[in-house]
């Protein structure tokens, strides 16, 4: 489990940076969207796809689940297919209606999402399955980004609820006061 909060500021300093703020994605309602243009709200950040039977819809379930229990309406949650071949606009608003409106979810040409996957060190690789069918190894790794697009936090896949809480409030100004 990865758990770096206090001091992981400096750790990830260069997480996300760089070249990021002019990868241009299409967002689920088919717009395109500059990287950069999303800062000035703090977010969480998961890369994943649809197809994904367990991790990734869990991690967006927490995530919501999270954000409900400390009572915050204004984080959002970046969601970046690593399928783009599937994840079509189309596929993502579909996937993402039961999720509530604080989720943006984000697919594009092949070699802008390794672009920006590149810049937050997230590793992606397609592997068949039986019946010509595959699935996608990736990194599981929820980003946490400020308002001016700095991570300032990584949280793990299966970390604990009060962490994922904890986590998420220190993101809000004001909230690790809470």
């Amino acid at each position: 489990m990865l758990l770096l909060g206090a001091g992981a500021a400096g750790v990830l300093a260069a997480c996300g940076q760089g070249s990021a703020d002019e990868v241009v994605l299409t967002n689920h309602l088919g717009e395109k969207v500059r990287w950069g243009s999303l800062n000035g709200a703090p977010r969480a950040l998961f890369f994943g796809f649809t197809h994904c039977p367990v991790i990734c819809p869990v991690t967006i379930f927490e995530l919501t689940d999270a954000m409900d229990k400390i009572g915050e309406n204004s984080l959002v949650i970046d969601f970046v297919t690593i399928d783009p071949e599937r994840d079509t606009p189309q596929r993502l608003r579909e996937y993402f209606t039961g999720f509530g409106p604080r989720v943006r979810a984000y697919t594009g040409a092949a070699d802008a999402i390794a672009r920006l996957a590149r810049v937050y060190e997230v590793t992606y690789k397609r592997q068949a399955l039986e019946g010509g069918d595959y699935t996608m190894d990736h990194t599981a790794t929820v980003f946490l980004i400020d308002a001016h697009g700095r991570t300032v936090d990584v949280v793990a896949y299966g970390s604990p609820p009060d962490v994922l809480q904890s986590r998420l409030r220190s993101l809000i100004p004001g909230g690790d006061k809470a």
